[in-house]
């Protein structure tokens, strides 16, 4: 795989890294960083994953990393999955606190600010939620209801740590960095919060309520249908395993007398 780190370096001790997986985005991200820029955050790196875009997001981009050194590129030419691209990022965060958000204006940045803050009051992961009082998931097609719906219960059902939170296919929340465990290798799958609600299983964790935007350029992974459904299946029993090799890593061994 061709992978190319581009951009200056970031700013000294960012104290949150932002990960941004893109395929191409580009008509949302002057507006995704304009609105990034404008919250109060502490120091931070914004982390962009590439995975082959076409559109002029890579162009752009870099032209942004040339000029605002808290923006690191990594481009791959292999398309992966979102998971996978994610955990590239995070291997290369710099800051103690880690935030997960999609890049094309369906996770508000502004929301930024109240999950770094459930960080700061002792939360080792902040999930930005929609069916937490006062959030909502917002407008969605029959089709796209059932396929997340359906997501949400058969995570619960399948995995324990799923039943502590409301939203556990939630794609934005920030966590701790140094609570990170990290995945095999080429990980695939969309929903990296699974394997976050493992590594948090017996850690405080905090739901901030928010309202999901419509997305109004390009498709969304749900709409893959069967595609998702099938990844997603494998991804949870994956989480399951993971769950229980960190029990098992936890576990004393007893000694003989």
């Amino acid at each position: 795989m061709d992978e190319r780190a581009i951009g200056a370096a970031s700013p000294p001790a960012p104290q949150l890294s932002v990960i941004l997986a893109v395929l191409n985005e580009r008509p949302s991200l002057p507006e995704l960083f304009r609105r990034l820029a404008a919250v109060s955050l502490p120091v931070w790196e914004a982390i962009v994953v590439d995975d082959g875009s076409t559109d002029g997001s890579r162009e752009y981009l870099s032209e942004l990393a040339g000029r605002d050194r808290r923006v690191r590129l990594i481009f791959h030419d292999a398309r992966q999955t979102t998971v996978g691209a994610q955990c590239v990022a995070i291997e290369a965060a710099q800051g103690r606190y880690v935030a997960i958000m999609d890049s094309d204006l369906q996770h508000p940045p502004e929301l930024l600010a109240p999950l770094v803050r459930a960080l700061d009051d002792g939360a080792a992961l902040a999930i930005a939620s929609r069916y937490a009082p006062g959030g909502t998931p917002g407008r969605r097609s029959l089709r796209r209801w059932f396929i997340s719906r359906g997501a949400e219960l058969t995570a619960r059902v399948l995995l324990a740590p799923a039943r502590r939170v409301a939203d556990p296919v939630s794609g934005y929340f920030v966590f701790r960095r140094d609570v990170f465990v990290p995945l095999a290798k080429g990980q695939r799958g969309y929903k990296l919060l699974l394997f976050l609600l493992v590594m948090t299983r017996t850690l405080p964790i905090r739901e901030v309520p928010f309202r999901f935007e419509p997305r109004t350029e390009g498709t969304t992974k749900v709409a893959r249908g069967l595609s998702f459904i099938r990844i997603f299946l494998i991804e949870v029993f994956q989480a399951r395993r993971f769950a229980r090799r960190l029990t098992a890593k936890a576990t004393p061994i007893p000694t003989s007398t």
